[in-house]
């Protein structure tokens, strides 16, 4: 029986699941963050120990007929945007390992047969619009020089926004003076931005939306400006293909998905994804497999 293992990792954790070739699926598996390029070792290994879990978990479910190599696909943050892949696969203790980015699974979950753009937000962002042709990527390149929208840039702006709030610069609001209730000081927001990850910054991102509900003018602010980062890229995966359907993903895409249609779509056509990035994952792999096939 062959094992098929998808996974899929990002800045706030990583998930991956095993299917056998009669369709019979194992129970999805959690691990911590694994996003390879903010921290390649520390992910590498959360991603080594989750695969050896859902392989262990998939001899166990097969019953011992089962084929000895694996197909494995894994989307991940940050492996594409760097180049990593051959690393990554060289360094994890199987073959028939195929890396590819956290997008281009989620591409395929949410389109598996199909055209379509997908709006993978987390905590970091990516777009990319699927054809029969291609995938073409928009953004995920990190949170120095991009990420724009994710939750991490949400928690980042609403720090900055505090700080200038606290000079005079701008304007306060229900949600700075919350963060300034949290933190107290100049220095601890200081302090807490240069040790933050991604995902610590991201841990922000829930209160801005929460006033954001509330009618609270700088949370409001902060996610309009997301959702214009949002228009433009879609926008820009729209030429040459205006009827595509929008697919979001992620923890705060159809959120924000949802507030760019509130507020006038224009040509956004949403849609409900097809699958989820793992299925994307596993019906990679499958197509893998049939093409190593003699």
């Amino acid at each position: 029986m062959q094992i098929f293992i998808g996974l899929d990792g990002g800045g706030t954790g990583c998930r991956a699941q095993a299917e056998l070739a009669d369709g019979r699926r194992g129970a999805v598996l959690y691990g911590g963050p694994a996003n390879v390029f903010t921290d390649p070792d520390a992910a590498l290994a959360e991603i080594a120990d989750l695969l050896e879990r859902c392989h262990m978990q998939a001899l166990a479910l097969a019953g011992g007929d089962c084929v000895p190599r694996p197909v494995f696909v894994l989307g991940l943050a940050g492996a594409t945007e760097t180049g990593a892949q051959p690393q990554i696969a060289a360094r994890l203790p199987y073959r028939n390992v195929t890396v590819l980015g956290d997008i281009d699974i989620a591409a395929k979950g949410a389109f598996p047969e199909g055209n379509g753009i997908v709006m993978a937000v987390g905590t970091g962002s990516v777009l990319a619009r699927q054809t029969a042709e291609d995938i073409v990527r928009v953004g995920g390149h990190g949170l120095l020089l991009g990420d724009d929208g994710s939750g991490a840039w949400i928690g980042r702006a609403a720090l900055r926004c505090c700080l200038l709030a606290q000079d005079g610069l701008a304007e306060s609001g229900p949600l700075t003076r919350l963060l300034w209730a949290r933190f107290g000081a100049v220095g601890a927001i200081i302090r807490f931005a240069a040790d933050a990850r991604p995902a610590d910054f991201a841990t922000l991102a829930p209160l801005v939306l929460e006033q954001a509900q509330a009618h609270c003018p700088v949370a409001g602010a902060i996610l309009d400006a997301a959702c214009a980062y949002f228009r433009s890229a879609i926008r820009q995966l729209q030429q040459g293909y205006a009827d595509l359907p929008v697919a979001a993903t992620g923890g705060l895409g159809p959120v924000l998905l949802e507030r760019m249609i509130l507020q006038g779509g224009g040509l956004l056509r949403r849609a409900d994804p097809v699958g989820t990035a793992l299925d994307g994952a596993l019906w990679i792999a499958r197509q893998k497999f049939e093409s190593m096939k003699p």
